[in-house]
């Protein structure tokens, strides 16, 4: 899997790497040829996924939202997962 980084500094505190890491097993364990492009805002983090191929969105977005589920963090998904092909998300800090 390719993840890209933008705006995110070398240091980043535990609890932010311990999600992003089991966000990235989850990613893996569903489509292992997916790419993942994490920006940093001063307010959120935003996400970008795309799938390898279509067919593995709709169980990408499933384990998307169980994992952020178990967690209760709320998603702020786009509406455009059809027509586009990603998975855009965000998540307030």
């Amino acid at each position: 899997m390719q993840v890209n980084t933008k705006f995110v500094s070398q240091v980043i505190p535990d609890n932010d790497m311990i999600y992003l890491n089991r966000l990235v097993a989850i990613i893996e364990s569903v489509d292992e040829l997916s790419s993942l492009e994490i920006t940093k805002n001063p307010h959120s983090y935003q996400f970008r996924l795309v799938a390898s191929l279509p067919k593995y969105n709709e169980l990408l977005l499933e384990e998307l939202l169980k994992f952020h589920n178990l967690l209760r963090i709320k998603l702020n998904l786009s509406k455009s997962i059809k027509s586009s092909s990603t998975i855009c998300f965000e998540i307030n800090l």
